[in-house]
């Protein structure tokens, strides 16, 4: 037995004797030593089954309502967070970088029609001054037909009767026919003349979409297009292509044929001033000596390291820049999806939980950057196919056709695929969601969840909530490798039919296809040898590997698109309230704040609030008191234009609410909620949160008011102590007692107090409600409170029950009421008040 046959034998044993060996010792241990929890969390991820993930959560193939079209819409509506970064900006000198997305072509009067005259009279003179001799039948004059689609392109393209998906299909014709010219000019023409003629040429087809010029007041203006980020990670790409492929070449055919089979050089490339070497000429010897192979691989290796050093920046900066601009686009849509955010309805997030809105915004948001890489990758990975296919087919149609034949059944195994793998991608993310949304949940209510001993059922149902989101993610991923698996072995069956034709083409010495051509290109490889083959394997890999890449990378972009389709739901959302076209900005109220016979409902047919109205004036309180549920909280959120009324205007000084801007309206109220929102910042910064602007003196005059100075300080920083999230360090009337400081730092003509001081001592409230009174002289305030000694102090008392102003005056006016529902709050008020006093003392 050999040693290799030893050693294989020993690592099968160890194989099979590891996870044999893990399963008898933990057969092993005692069940009654293990915690039950553990045991029971070690068996909740199953080994070779799915795994259980619940009906409600689970969806089915039918439910996939997302075809070919539906995914391509979706990656390419990516393309308005992308369209900066391919068409950049405009730079004059008179008005510097604009903050606007360049053109695709050309506009505002600029115009490009002096680059396609510059190419027509390249393209001619270059052939009459000697830069290209090349006699029309021969393979060579193939150049002229790639010359003059791209001078017609450039033509179509400047006169700008195109537009839309025409204007964006020939500049893609024009991209492909300008790489193939630069290629025929660089590969199989002889001399610098070629590559200059093709230089020039492409030079015109870049200056017209770069500089472009118009007359404006007699003079010449020019601007130059800045910023195209992924425009030149493209040329990047072709640059290395350009130089990597006849280079790559020449290596392949020096190494194959002249340093291991003796060959001669062509007599070209022996002539050339790298080798400067004619002797070893195919026209000078037959065969190479010892020596001259010898000298000869130190030109190999010259030759690799300049490749190497060429590709070795490249290799650096593309991985970077892609990086860089990948995060840019991402950055760019995070920061719009938050802004929609914001300005959803309420009615949206009050039916959605705020894990899901995290989840969207901070994973499937990122979606957007992998979109754009993958939209790369796949344009990239389809080049390099339909680049080897066509070198490929020069040296054989029937390779050429074995390598084309490759997508037929990976585009019917694509089918069946891509359908279950958007299903489980859906399942996954919104699994991944609920999970989310769990924690949150578990945080924001952690003071609860102590009291009530409840953290053993929250964790369980953490727990539950983990494992169906592992088991959508492992179906996900098991999807992805199945596929994979079964995408090689396709692809194995196409490269071993293909090596084997090629094999055996090289054994027989046959021809190649385009040997004339390939003849021009000064290599060996007009019939089928040693060389030939090594490189047109290289080649058929090459596509057989851009098959299988583009596969993945479509099978993950599937993924993609289901993140993007949560982004876009929310992106498609239309505030249900926005500005009218002839909007005001407001000042402040001069007169009054009306509410006309105001109806609203959340759904329709539940009345929330029904022929409201009443008037408030600057320097007035009016408090609005009524049971729980009777809508004092939603008249309130209609003067914010939260929410819309169903029927019924609400005016400032005579104009409706819908005429002013929203954003100056919110600007000119403020309001105290007795739901404290604080945040993990220092007592300053979290007064000052709504007003950024607001300086110490204002700041701390609004601690006054609100009776906060007794203790602010006493806190170990004073005012630039931090605070814990959610205010964790000071009391509900400490907290309170913020909120209200932080609504009158605001100094805004409209203040909002709902229930202010629920939590506060009749001392400290009767102080605040007389420094506000003070403070809100020329100020509308309105007061939502159950607090007799604060609804004392109101000018103007509203009632509401059912959605109805039942009663409406002063404290007096309406205690001389004895059947008055205010009457008879007030009484119940005060005897619960004198029942509670007594069973203190």
């Amino acid at each position: 037995m050999n040693s290799f046959a030893i050693v294989s034998l020993g690592m099968m044993i160890i194989a099979i004797a590891i996870p044999v060996g893990m399963w008898f010792l933990s057969d092993r241990i005692p069940k009654s030593e293990l915690d039950p929890k553990d045991f029971k969390r070690a068996i909740a991820l199953p080994f070779l089954t799915d795994g259980d993930i619940p009906e409600e959560k689970n969806k089915t193939i039918d439910e996939d309502d997302h075809g070919l079209r539906e995914v391509i819409v979706l990656l390419f509506r990516s393309w308005p967070f992308v369209r900066p970064y391919f068409l950049g900006r405009w730079y004059t000198r008179s008005n510097g970088t604009s903050q606007e997305v360049a053109d695709p072509l050309a506009g505002d009067g600029y115009g490009l029609i002096y680059a396609p005259v510059l190419a027509t009279a390249i393209a001619i003179l270059g052939p009459l001054f000697g830069l290209i001799n090349i006699e029309l039948g021969t393979a060579e004059s193939t150049l002229y037909i790639f010359v003059a689609s791209m001078v017609l392109s450039m033509w179509l393209l400047a006169l700008g009767k195109l537009s839309g998906v025409r204007q964006s299909a020939v500049a893609i014709f024009l991209a492909l026919c300008t790489f193939f010219t630069l290629l025929l000019c660089i590969l199989v023409l002889n001399g610098t003349g070629p590559i200059i003629y093709g230089i020039l040429l492409t030079l015109c087809c870049g200056l017209g979409w770069v500089i472009q010029f118009r007359f404006e007041s007699g003079r010449l203006v020019t601007r130059f297009r800045l910023h195209s980020h992924l425009t030149y990670l493209y040329l990047l790409a072709a640059a290395q292509g350009l130089v990597t492929l006849p280079l790559g070449i020449i290596i392949a055919d020096l190494l194959s044929m002249s340093l291991l089979q003796t060959e001669p050089l062509q007599q070209e490339v022996a002539s050339s001033w790298w080798f400067g070497a004619p002797e070893m000429g195919s026209e000078n010897t037959e065969s190479l000596t010892i020596e001259q192979r010898h000298d000869l691989k130190w030109s190999w290796v010259y030759l690799s390291m300049s490749l190497w050093a060429f590709n070795l920046p490249i290799g650096m900066i593309v991985p970077y820049y892609t990086v860089w601009i990948m995060q840019q686009i991402n950055q760019n849509m995070r920061i719009a999806l938050v802004r929609r955010w914001h300005q959803l309805p309420l009615s949206y997030h009050s039916g959605h939980r705020t894990g899901d809105s995290i989840f969207r915004i901070y994973a499937d948001s990122a979606q957007v950057n992998a979109v754009i890489g993958r939209l790369v990758e796949l344009s990239l990975s389809f080049w390099y196919y339909i680049y080897a296919l066509f070198l490929l087919s020069f040296l054989s149609p029937t390779m050429g056709f074995i390598a084309l034949s490759l997508a037929i059944p990976t585009i019917f195994w694509a089918r069946w695929a891509m359908p279950r793998m958007r299903i489980r991608s859906l399942v996954y993310r919104s699994t991944t969601s609920d999970l989310t949304s769990r924690i949150q949940e578990s945080f924001a209510a952690l003071k609860l969840i102590k009291a009530y001993d409840a953290g053993d059922r929250i964790q369980e149902g953490m727990e539950k909530d983990s494992v169906i989101a592992m088991n959508a993610a492992f179906q996900s991923r098991r999807l992805v490798a199945l596929l994979m698996i079964i995408m090689f072995v396709i692809a194995s069956i196409f490269l071993l039919s293909g090596e084997f034709f090629m094999g055996y083409s090289a054994n027989q010495g046959n021809k190649t296809y385009a040997n004339e051509l390939i003849a021009l290109m000064a290599v060996s490889w007009v019939v089928w040898n040693l060389g030939a083959f090594q490189w047109a394997r290289t080649q058929f890999h090459t596509t057989s590997n851009n098959v299988r890449l583009f596969m993945r990378l479509w099978l993950t972009a599937q993924d993609m698109a289901m993140g993007l389709s949560r982004v876009f739901d929310i992106l498609d959302i239309e505030p249900d309230i926005e500005d009218e076209p002839d909007a005001k900005p407001l000042i402040k109220p001069e007169k009054e704040i009306s509410f006309e016979n105001i109806n609203f409902e959340y759904e329709s047919g539940i009345p929330v609030l029904e022929g409201v109205s009443f008037t408030a004036k600057p320097g007035t309180i009016t408090a609005i008191i009524g049971p729980t549920g009777s809508g004092k909280t939603t008249l309130m959120s209609l003067l914010l234009r939260l929410y819309e009324p169903s029927s019924g205007l609400i005016k400032i000084d005579g104009t409706p609410l819908n005429k002013y801007l929203i954003a100056s309206l919110r600007e000119k109220a403020a309001i105290a909620l007795q739901e404290n929102v604080l945040f993990s910042l220092s007592v300053r910064d979290n007064i000052r949160y709504v007003a950024p602007e607001a300086d110490d003196s204002t700041i701390n005059q609004a601690i006054e008011i609100a009776c906060m100075d007794e203790y602010v300080h006493d806190l170990p920083q004073g005012l630039d102590t931090v605070l814990s999230d959610r205010g964790g360090k000071l009391s509900t009337g400490q907290r309170q007692r913020l909120s209200i400081a932080r609504a009158v730092v605001r100094n805004t003509p409209i203040l909002i107090l709902d229930e202010p001081t629920a939590a506060l001592d009749a001392v400290t409230e009767q102080q605040v409600m007389k420094n506000l009174s003070m403070w809100g002289k020329d100020r509308v305030i309105f007061l939502i409170t159950h607090r007799i000694s604060t609804i004392r102090r109101a000018d103007n008392i509203l009632y509401l029950d059912q959605g109805k102003i039942l009663e409406n005056g002063t404290h007096e006016e309406l205690m001389r009421n004895e059947n008055g529902k205010y009457k008879a709050f007030v009484q119940a008020e005060s005897n619960l008040t004198n029942q509670q006093s007594g069973e203190e003392s």
